[in-house]
């Protein structure tokens, strides 16, 4: 139990305690009774503490002294003192007026019939009453023991809620984390926050090739509390980490050393084990918090892992449908890739979020779902389309769009929206709708970009690739027309960036 915490003040800004000292106030108007008081206590200590004894000698003192002292452990009051019931007033003062509820307060008296026991220990909040002439240097002794008892146990019980409420608004403040290092960060610098701890670094595995062992070649991914992620061997780290990591491993449990912390943390995918430098040695309830705290993280990083999950399986959804509908139109699975990377870069160039640059690469492969119910002889003919073919072909985009609209995803959201668009023009004569201008939804005109500059830039059923020049030269002139200006822009001012992705996803 470290003295920090035995003496920690209730209230921020309050005056720090003493880490040597309990503090223990007398009042009373009696100087003898200071004298004999601190006499009888001499060279009393409490599981080590001494004692820093204050006097007061009225009961408008004490209370000056109570508010420079708001840590005191045992106050010995007295009744009649420049009034009457003075000391009776001050109780009330204390625990109501000051909001002080730890100290123990003893009611001495010097009159007893005055103020009789029973009455004042039913209407008044104090922990005993006792006459000043049975405090005996003995029974001084016991009551003075058995209040700091009380007194300690009521701190302790008072960090341990405080901490329970801190641990809470922790785990609440890394819950919103959605990605993997944000979390890891959130969750370092609450836990390094939670008990005053130091430095500390996660260390992160992949259960599937983790191996207990001192060789060259374990490498272990490190995150500080910035989420910034760095790659160390086990080798290389200092033999007392080493130790407490695989100590955590092998029992896989919290391993506490009079160096480190190592909290563990085991999800069915992978491990991860924080490390932590603590000021001095923990008590019960430390680590009571930081066990509890371990398993909140355990519990948010399962929920990160699922939706990591769902969100890999959705998109292996996505570039599966895609790529059927390529598939049948004689196209290589390629193209859903180039045209999604061509949508992420697009959007990045815009400056959109990171969430709808995400979304728009997810939903973007889907954007001609609807050609799987387009008859084969119109969607691979290679010569023109008659009018009457291309009035059929057109109605890809509404049945792309009917095809996945009405569901919960915001993927299949985004790509009901751009399946149903991007064939719309900037001047209003695309389709199905006509839409013109920022009419249509920003996600239809950046996939309706990237998938012409694609289609132009390979080889299709009906014709050959262009020339890239050529196909800069469309871009250009079509701006305005047919496409966003100020995607055009962004797309022809970053073209090194969009060669990269088709030279990388060349078709076979």
């Amino acid at each position: 139990m470290t003295d920090e915490l035995i003496f920690a003040p209730e209230e921020e800004g309050a005056e720090e305690a003493s880490l040597e000292y309990y503090k223990i106030l007398i009042v009373d108007d009696e100087p003898e009774i200071h004298k004999v008081t601190q006499l009888a206590l001499t060279g009393f200590q409490f599981e080590g503490h001494k004692l820093q004894i204050i006097s007061a000698n009225s009961a408008k003192e004490a209370e000056i002294a109570l508010k420079k002292n708001p840590d005191i452990a045992v106050i010995f009051l007295d009744v009649v003192m420049e009034t009457d019931n003075a000391g009776l007033l001050l109780v009330d003062i204390i625990r109501d007026v000051l909001d002080i509820k730890q100290a123990r307060i003893i009611l001495r008296t010097g009159q007893p019939g005055q103020a009789p026991e029973q009455e004042v220990i039913v209407k008044y909040d104090i922990n005993d009453y006792k006459s000043k002439t049975e405090l005996t240097s003995q029974k001084l002794f016991t009551l003075m023991y058995s209040s700091l008892r009380s007194y300690r146990d009521i701190i302790l019980l008072e960090r341990s809620k405080r901490g329970l409420r801190q641990v809470i608004e922790a785990s609440k403040g890394i819950f919103d984390k959605r990605a993997f290092n944000a979390f890891i960060a959130g969750a370092l610098y609450q836990l390094t926050h939670l008990l005053n701890l130091d430095d500390a670094f996660v260390v992160a595995h992949d259960i599937g090739v983790f191996r207990i062992s001192d060789a060259e070649s374990n490498i272990y991914e490190v995150y500080n509390q910035y989420g910034i992620k760095t790659k160390i061997q086990n080798s290389n780290l200092s033999p007392s980490v080493r130790k407490v990591f695989n100590d955590a491993i092998r029992y896989q449990s919290n391993i506490y050393t009079n160096e480190y912390i190592a909290l563990y943390c085991h999800t069915h995918l992978f491990i991860t084990v924080f490390f932590v430098t603590p000021r001095g040695e923990l008590s019960g309830i430390d680590k009571d918090l930081i066990n509890l705290f371990g398993e909140n993280v355990t519990v948010g990083l399962e929920r990160i892992q699922l939706e990591d999950e769902v969100k890999r399986n959705q998109k292996e959804m996505v570039y599966r449908m895609g790529e059927i509908v390529e598939t049948r139109s004689r196209e290589t699975g390629y193209h859903v890739k180039r045209v999604a990377l061509f949508c992420e870069t697009l959007a990045k160039l815009a400056g959109l979020s990171s969430k709808d640059v995400e979304t728009i690469k997810l939903a973007s492969p889907l954007h001609d779902i609807g050609k799987i119910s387009t008859p084969d002889s119109i969607l691979n003919k290679p010569g023109k389309l008659t009018s009457d073919e291309w009035l059929i072909m057109q109605m890809h985009a509404v049945r792309g769009g009917e095809m996945l609209a009405g569901s919960d995803s915001y993927i299949l959201q985004a790509a009901s929206l751009i399946a149903s668009t991007h064939h719309e023009k900037w001047d209003g004569s695309g389709y199905p709708e006509g839409k013109a201008g920022d009419d249509i939804p920003l996600f239809g005109r950046i996939t309706g970009l990237a998938d012409v500059f694609d289609a132009l830039s390979n080889n299709r059923c009906y014709k050959n690739a262009w020339p890239p020049n050529e196909v800069i030269d469309y871009i250009q002139n079509e701006k305005g027309k047919h496409f966003d200006p100020y995607l055009v822009d962004l797309l022809l001012g970053n073209i090194e960036l969009f060669n990269e992705i088709l030279n990388t996803y060349k078709d076979h």
